[in-house]
C-alpha cells in the first residue's frame, strides 16, 4: 500500500514509525522502515490536515477550513468531526459571517482539554479530549489571528503562537495569556521549549523590523518573555523547529530547503551542519524516541536520517505539480508548462465541447523541479531548484544549462529574445540567451530579489522580497526608477505597458514612474500566487485554494472559487476557435484544470470545464552537507561565522542520479545597510 496524497504534516510515534496526513482529509501510519501500515477511512469533506496532535490513544486534527477532528490512535478509525459552521457563538459573529480558509497547525492539548480555533478565527473551542463535547466556546487566546502554534511541553508555562508574528506566554488551566511579545512580521509556524536551557525556541516567516522580508531564522526567548538572541539563516519561510531526545541537538529549516542542526549543548546559537539537496522545499520535521530525523518535504516525500543528518531512507514518492505555463512566442496555442519532472508541451485542441489541452510530451530535465520558464524563440527558458538555468528547444533539446550560487524565483526573457533575467536570493542575473553566457549581475541594496521582469523598451525590472521595485535601463545600470510597494513578490509581468506584482498583498497594477494604479485582493484569504488580466476582468489565485474573479476598470469583485480540489499555482488563458477566453489552472499535484470564462456578467465567471493529471514520476536527488568548523563555535551566532570555508561531504540516495555539487550552501548575509540605489557588476 502507497498513499498517493500528498502528506502535510508528520508526526513520531512513541514505539517507532510516523503518523503521517495528507491534503485529502486523511491519516496515516508508517512503519519504521517508513511503509504505511493503516490509513483512516476517507473523509467526504475531505481537505488539508495542517493541524495534528497526538493525546492519551486519540489523534486530534484540524483542516484547513476548520473542521476538527478526532481518531483512535490504535485502529484509525475516526471517531467524531466537528463541523466547522456550527462551531461558532453567533453572538460574537459579524452579520452573515461563514467559516473561511486557513492553514494554521495550533492544537493545544492540556489536563484532557482540547483548545483549537475552528472556522471562525476570532473564537476558541474548549473540547473533552475523551468524549469531544464541546465545552466552551471563548474569543482567540490570540484576537482575530488563528493560532498558530500551542507548546505546553514547559511543566508549567504555556506558549502560544499566531499567523502576525506574536508569541504569548500564560496557562491554558486559567486560559490567561497576558505577556506577549513580538517575534516576526508574519507566521511562527512552531513554538518548543528547550528543557536542556530553560527557553523557547520560536521560527519566523518573515523576520522583523529592519530585517522583514530580508532574513529570518529561530528567536530564542526565556520563560518570563525576554528575547534572548536570534539567529537568522533563511531567506524564506522556516517552518519547524525541533529536538533531539536529549535536547543537545536541534534541527530547523523550512521553504529555502535546507536543513541546519544546531549544536545545543552550549547555550549560545551555533548551526554545526547545514543539509541541502532535499527534492524540494522542506515543510515539516519531526524527532523519534532513539533520535531518528524525519524531514517532510513539500512534495511529500518524507525522508529518514539519523541524528547527524545522514541520509537513512525514504518513502520514494512519486509526484507532480505543474508550477508555471507560459505560451510559446510563436503559437499562443503552444504552451511551456514547468513541472516537477521538467518542461511538459502541450497544444490547445477544439473538441465537440469546447477547447481541451493535449500534452504532446514531457522533457525530464534530471534537475530539482522546474520552478518557473519563459517563452524564447523555438522554445524556452527555464529555472530549477537546485540553482540551474536552462534553455531548451520545443523538442527537449537543451541549448545550454548554467548552474547559479543561489537559490532563484523566476526568471524573464527580453522582449527581442535576446536576453535572460533571473531573480535570485543572490540579486539579479543577466544572461545571453544564445549561449547562456552571463552578461551582468545586479544587485539592489544586498536584498533577495524574488521577481523580476522586462519593460516593452528592454529595460530591466527587479524586485526585491521585502517589495522594493527597481527599474534599470537596457543598456546599462543606471536606475531609471524607485519604489518601495511594500510586501513580497511572488511573480511579475508586463502587459498592456503595464507592471503586474502578484504575492503577499494580492494582485498589484503598476505605472512606471508613478506607482500603484489598482490592487485586487478582496476575500483572497492567503498569498496570491498568480493572475491573469483578459477581456475585462482579472483572475487571481490564492493559497487559500482559491480562484478570485474582479471587473479590471472599476475592481469591482465579480466571483469566488473556494475550497478548490488542489492549491493552484500556474494561471494562462487559452481560446477557442471562437476567440472565447478560458482559464487554464496548473496546480500542486500535477493537475491541469480548464475553466470557461464568462464576460458578460450573466452566469458566474468561472464555470468548470475538464480536468487532466500529468503522470507522477518518482524524486531523484543527492544530499550534500556543510560543516562549520567548530573553531569559531564562540562566534556561530554571528553572520560572519557562516561565511567560513565548508566541508562537503556527500549523502546520495540510493536510486539518485549523481551531479556535482557545486556551490557551497550561501548563508544569510549580515543585516544590510539599505542603498539610495540598485548596483551592478559585470560578469
Amino acid at each position: 500500500m502507497t498513499p498517493t496524497d500528498r502528506f502535510v504534516r508528520i508526526l513520531a510515534l512513541d514505539g517507532g514509525g510516523l503518523l503521517a496526513s495528507d491534503a485529502f482529509g486523511r491519516i496515516h501510519r508508517l512503519d519504521r522502515e517508513l511503509r504505511p501500515v493503516a490509513s483512516s477511512p476517507f473523509v467526504r469533506q475531505g481537505r488539508p490536515l495542517y493541524g495534528l496532535t497526538v493525546a492519551d490513544g486519540w489523534v486530534i486534527g484540524k483542516d484547513r477550513m476548520g473542521a476538527v477532528f478526532r481518531w483512535s490512535l490504535d485502529t484509525l478509525e475516526l471517531v467524531d468531526r466537528l463541523d466547522p459552521a456550527a462551531m461558532g457563538d453567533r453572538s460574537g459573529l459579524r452579520p452573515r459571517e461563514e467559516p473561511s480558509p486557513c492553514s494554521s497547525r495550533g492544537i493545544g492539548v492540556w489536563q484532557d482539554r482540547v483548545f483549537v480555533t475552528s472556522g471562525y478565527h476570532r473564537q476558541m473551542l474548549v473540547l473533552d479530549l475523551h468524549t469531544f463535547e464541546v465545552l466552551e466556546i471563548r474569543p482567540n487566546i490570540c484576537g482575530d489571528s488563528p493560532m498558530e502554534w500551542a507548546c505546553t511541553e514547559h511543566p508549567a508555562r504555556h506558549a502560544v503562537s499566531d499567523k502576525r508574528g506574536h508569541l504569548r506566554f500564560g496557562s491554558f488551566s486559567d486560559g490567561v495569556f497576558p505577556e506577549l511579545v513580538k517575534l516576526d512580521d508574519g507566521n511562527i509556524h512552531r513554538v518548543r521549549y528547550d528543557a536542556l536551557h530553560d527557553r523557547f525556541w520560536a521560527t519566523q516567516d518573515f523576520g522583523e523590523g529592519e530585517n522583514a522580508d530580508v532574513a529570518n531564522g529561530v528567536v530564542v526567548v526565556s520563560p518570563t518573555g525576554e528575547k534572548e538572541g536570534e539567529l537568522l539563516f533563511a531567506r524564506d519561510d522556516v517552518e519547524f523547529v525541533a529536538f533531539s531526545p536529549d535536547f543537545t541537538r536541534a534541527y530547523s529549516g523550512g521553504f529555502d530547503g535546507e536543513l541546519h542542526i544546531f549544536d545545543n549543548s552550549r547555550r549560545e546559537l551555533c548551526i554545526s551542519r547545514t543539509v541541502t539537496g532535499f527534492p524540494h522545499q522542506l515543510s515539516d520535521l519531526t524527532v523519534g524516541s532513539a533520535g531518528q530525523v524525519y524531514v517532510l518535504c513539500q512534495d511529500g516525500t518524507v525522508v529518514e536520517l539519523d541524528a547527524e543528518g545522514g541520509f537513512v531512507r525514504d518513502t520514494a514518492h512519486r509526484r507532480q505539480a505543474v508550477w508555471d505555463i507560459q505560451p510559446s512566442r510563436e503559437d499562443p496555442r503552444t504552451l511551456y508548462c514547468a513541472t516537477d519532472s521538467g518542461v511538459a508541451v502541450a497544444r490547445v485542441a477544439d473538441s465537440a465541447a469546447g477547447p481541451m489541452v493535449r500534452v504532446e510530451a514531457e522533457y525530464l530535465t534530471g534537475a530539482g523541479f522546474t520552478r518557473r520558464v519563459a517563452p524564447a524563440e523555438s522554445g524556452c527558458v527555464g529555472i530549477t531548484r537546485d540553482g540551474t538555468v536552462f534553455r531548451s528547444d520545443r523538442d527537449g533539446t537543451v541549448r545550454w544549462r548554467v548552474p547559479l550560487p543561489d537559490l532563484a524565483h523566476t526568471v524573464a526573457v527580453s522582449p527581442d529574445g535576446g536576453r535572460a533575467l533571473v531573480a535570485t536570493n543572490g540579486g539579479a542575473v543577466e544572461l545571453d540567451a544564445a549561449d547562456g553566457s552571463r552578461l551582468a549581475r545586479f544587485d539592489v541594496d544586498g536584498l533577495p530579489v524574488w521577481a523580476t521582469a522586462y519593460l516593452p523598451d528592454g529595460d530591466r525590472v527587479l524586485v526585491t522580497r521585502n517589495g522594493v521595485i527597481a527599474v534599470l535601463d537596457a543598456t546599462g545600470a543606471s536606475l531609471r526608477w524607485r519604489f518601495d510597494q511594500g510586501e513580497y513578490p511572488k511573480r511579475a509581468w508586463v502587459q498592456d505597458n503595464r507592471l503586474y506584482v502578484v504575492g503577499d498583498g494580492g494582485l498589484k497594477e503598476i505605472e512606471v514612474g508613478v506607482g500603484v494604479a489598482a490592487r485586487w485582493s478582496r476575500l483572497l484569504s492567503n498569498t496570491v500566487e498568480n493572475a491573469v488580466v483578459c477581456d475585462g476582468l482579472v483572475l487571481a489565485s490564492s493559497y487559500g485554494m482559491q480562484l478570485a474573479a474582479y471587473e479590471h476598470a472599476g475592481m469591482r469583485f465579480a466571483g469566488l472559487l473556494e475550497d478548490l480540489p488542489d492549491y493552484p499555482k500556474a494561471l494562462t488563458v487559452i481560446r477557442d476557435a471562437d476567440g472565447a477566453p478560458y482559464l487554464l489552472v496548473g496546480c500542486r499535484t500535477g493537475l491541469l484544470s480548464l475553466y470557461r470564462v464568462h464576460t458578460d456578467g450573466s452566469r458566474p465567471v468561472l464555470t468548470k470545464l475538464r480536468d487532466h493529471w500529468l503522470p507522477r514520476r518518482p524524486v531523484h536527488y543527492t544530499l550534500r552537507h556543510q560543516d562549520h568548523p567548530t573553531a569559531v563555535a564562540d562566534a556561530c551566532d554571528t553572520p560572519q561565522a557562516r561565511t567560513a570555508d565548508a566541508t562537503h561531504q556527500g549523502a546520495t540516495h540510493p536510486d539518485a542520479r549523481a551531479h556535482d555539487a557545486g556551490e557551497a550552501v550561501t548563508p544569510a548575509p549580515p543585516r544590510p545597510t539599505p542603498a539610495a540605489t540598485a548596483t551592478t557588476a559585470a560578469s
